[in-house]
């Protein structure tokens, strides 16, 4: 299992957790929910462009450093 798979793993056991614990409408629920997404969204991507195309996760971390120096 490659990184991303495990953060999202990660993230999705932290959300059923936080969910049961706090309501499907805590704060902490709704973002995690978020950023689950956003990491599905990168791995589904990537599933995608596995033919050597930058990762989006690569893509936005430079375009994040051409931004901040």
């Amino acid at each position: 299992m490659d990184n991303l798979e495990c953060k999202i793993e990660l993230i999705r056991r932290e959300l059923l957790k936080t969910a049961e614990e706090r309501g499907l409408s805590s704060k902490e629920t709704v973002n995690l929910s978020v950023e689950l997404d956003h990491l599905l969204n990168d791995y589904s991507y990537d599933e995608k462009s596995m033919n050597g195309k930058h990762s989006i996760h690569e893509r936005r971390t430079s375009e994040n450093n051409k931004k901040f120096g």
